[in-house]
């Protein structure tokens, strides 16, 4: 169990700010800070001073040549630490900020202990503000690797990691950072992106087959990518509607995307199929179906156009049938963002996009 004197810090985004210099000195100084992700809690040090990557891989009872991860702020500061070729980069267009770690060849900036014995080094970049903040702060990245002993499960909270240390373990933490339980999402998903066909390492909630289509085995996963591709969305600060289009065949899971950016949006009450009556108006949120609408008479008859007059998010099922002139209309007047699904198998749906 935990005891004094180990610092503990609370923090939410209101007062982050205030703390972000005590907990970057302690970095500094060669720490071990216990620190909050967008997956689970992490075990934060400077990646490149021997004294605390000795004492993180003591904590962990792990040996040189497991590789630890490491997170940045952004695909500049990663270029600094791995050798990122074109096919890559792309990656980290795509996925990143997300919950994925990029394994790539390593620059050997970073102390011995953190790469993997085959000299590769995996990259994080947190869809976390803290994280991001923080290693901004630093200019340097930190570790990423999750709070727990090797062999033991991950801590989504602060209780469920230093309850379980002796106090010795304990006495190795420089300072703790608590921001509440978090979500239960999985580690990250690791990738292997040194060889032409990518190569997933560690499964997480998201799984990319490649750089641009992400894997569904079930409704749970299909509503974890809507939260990642319209995080992504989100993230680009746009200015008027905001459109999603979905193509696939029957069953694929467009619905169930839909359901999920509605929630997104704040949509509290049910949302329900508009397969029988083309489109529900949620205010903020619109769902269309298009499957049985087939002329260009259809569309004038709903008056179509004009439900995106507003600041609205819509998702548009069926899109392949709106036609030329309105595809083009959509792509001019709002911000526009095509999602293909493809059936796989029974229990699997393979999703792309471009964005």
């Amino acid at each position: 169990m935990l005891e004094s004197p180990v610092d503990i810090i609370k923090i939410n985004h209101d007062n982050f700010g205030k703390y972000i210099d005590q907990i970057a000195e302690v970095i500094k100084n060669g720490g071990l800070v216990l620190f909050p992700s967008d997956t689970v809690y992490i075990l934060a040090v400077n990646p490149t001073n021997p004294t605390a990557v000795k004492k993180l891989l003591a904590f962990k009872n792990r040996w040189t040549g497991k590789a630890i991860s490491i997170a940045v702020s952004d695909i500049n500061m990663a270029k600094k630490y791995v050798k990122l070729p074109k096919d890559t980069q792309k990656l980290y267009s795509i996925l990143l900020p997300g919950p994925f770690t990029i394994v790539s060849e390593s620059l050997h900036r970073v102390t011995p202990g953190i790469e993997a014995e085959n000299g590769t080094l995996g990259i994080r970049i947190p869809n976390f503000q803290f994280i991001l903040k923080l290693v901004k702060y630093l200019n340097v990245p930190i570790t990423a690797t999750s709070a727990n002993l090797s062999g033991r499960s991950p801590n989504y909270s602060v209780a469920s990691l230093t309850n379980s240390l002796s106090r010795k373990k304990a006495a190795m933490l420089d300072l703790v950072v608590d921001a509440g339980k978090l979500p239960k999402n999985l580690p990250s998903t690791v990738i292997d992106a040194t060889q032409s066909e990518l190569k997933i390492l560690r499964r997480g909630d998201l799984i990319a087959t490649n750089s641009t289509s992400l894997l569904s085995a079930s409704v749970a996963e299909t509503g974890k990518i809507a939260k990642f591709l319209f995080d992504k969305i989100k993230d680009k600060k746009l200015s008027g509607p905001i459109v999603l289009a979905l193509s696939g065949d029957l069953g694929c899971g467009k619905t169930v995307f839909s359901k999920s950016i509605g929630k997104l949006v704040g949509i509290k009450g049910t949302i329900t199929s508009p397969t029988f009556v083309i489109i529900n108006d949620y205010g903020r949120f619109l769902h269309f179906d298009l499957y049985r609408l087939t002329t260009i008479a259809d569309f004038e008859e709903i008056k179509f156009k004009d439900y995106f007059k507003k600041n609205i998010v819509a998702c548009i099922e069926w899109p392949e049938n709106m036609g030329r002139e309105n595809l083009d209309w959509l792509k001019f007047h709002t911000n526009y963002f095509a999602i293909n699904f493809k059936y796989v198998s029974e229990t699997q749906r393979q999703l792309y996009f471009s964005f």
